[in-house]
């Protein structure tokens, strides 16, 4: 069990990322950073892995982390590979300072590349690997020794939609493996697609700062703030509105007149936020695509489970093609934000 205790990170430079952290992570357990390039997700890993100074403390099974580095292995954003050694130099290399002998090192390299799938490369030089391949290359360091905590920055970045969604199919089983034998298993990614596909939590980042952590379905549906909404659905629907109270009945009033029932959030708003503007909010599979305020459909995309109408800068999932298509929310569906902060105004 990983345990971060008051965490902080601060640059040369003043930026401060992870301020005041606490988080548990417990082996067995895999968590996603899920965030955009700058949004902190690489020091986190770094702060973990003990490879950058930091504030506060990390534990792992009650102990400092930085005491047992032989614990960690992680594959860095940029591979850290020996551009100009063989792919088997570069495996072979952590279990020769180690070392072990030469015998085993050989056996546990082909098994390794053998592994991933690059076995009739082991012998070129790394500068002569595709993208995919140094990626498969760094992931098998992975495989080479025995550990409880596992690091992996941004494996797909950088290899295209095809690409990416084949090395993910290699990778995410290799990091349920991992945890179900016990490991610590942290990634990042910029794709949600990925996050939820195996994470059990995911900690959303934006701006080296960490908006929310949670299950899939915790942030989704209650998401602390406007950042933590997005990371899930791009479309993510977001528009200004004044909250007021008519007898015991919660409305919103969008600034083109149209109110909108929160009868499911009453006592859930403070009312000092009753006749204020607020921004609402909610998922784009959450339209009453039949109801009121429709808009003329301009473009119509196909997808698996039905359409994607975009209607100006909005994009309404429905089952159904439309010509037009109502672009307010369904019952029960809008959330409500502070207009300064973008955080949720919603009490849990």
């Amino acid at each position: 069990m990983i345990e971060l205790k008051s965490v902080s990170k601060q640059y040369l430079y003043g930026a401060r990322v992870l301020v005041s952290t606490d988080m548990t992570i417990k082996s067995g357990e895999i968590v996603a950073l899920l965030g955009d390039d700058g949004s902190g997700k690489t020091t986190f890993l770094k702060v973990v892995a003990g490879v950058t100074d930091f504030e506060g403390e990390i534990l792992f099974d009650g102990e400092p982390l930085a005491k047992k580095p032989d614990d960690v292995v992680m594959v860095f954003d940029d591979l850290a590979l020996f551009a100009n050694r063989s792919c088997y130099y570069n495996l072979a290399y952590p279990l020769k300072i180690r070392g072990v002998s030469k015998d085993v090192i050989d056996q546990k390299v082909k098994a390794c590349a053998d592994r991933v799938g690059i076995t009739a490369s082991l012998y070129s030089g790394v500068r002569k690997l595709s993208l995919i391949d140094k990626k498969r290359l760094a992931i098998a360091r992975l495989f080479l020794r025995d550990c409880k905590v596992v690091l992996i920055d941004d494996i797909t970045k950088g290899l295209d939609k095809d690409e990416a969604a084949v090395l993910w199919q290699e990778v995410a089983p290799a990091l349920q493996d991992f945890a179900k034998e016990g490991k610590c298993v942290i990634f990042s990614t910029r794709d949600y697609k990925e996050a939820i596909s195996i994470a059990k939590r995911i900690v959303v980042m934006h701006y080296r700062q960490i908006k929310q952590i949670g299950t899939y379905e915790q942030i989704r549906e209650n998401p602390d703030n406007v950042w933590a909404a997005q990371a899930f659905d791009p479309d993510y629907a977001f528009e200004k509105a004044k909250l007021s109270f008519e007898g015991e009945k919660l409305f919103a009033t969008t600034e083109d007149g149209y109110e909108i029932d929160l009868g499911h959030l009453v006592g859930r708003i403070a009312d000092s936020y009753v006749g204020k503007d607020v921004y609402i909010g909610w998922n784009s599979d959450k339209y009453d695509v039949f109801g009121d305020r429709k808009e003329k459909v301009e473009h119509a995309f196909g997808t698996t489970d039905g359409y994607v109408l975009k209607c100006g800068n909005r994009k309404v999932k429905s089952r159904e093609k439309l010509e037009e298509v109502g672009t307010l929310p369904l019952a029960n569906a809008t959330l409500v934000f502070d207009e300064t902060n973008e955080n949720s105004i919603v009490t849990k």
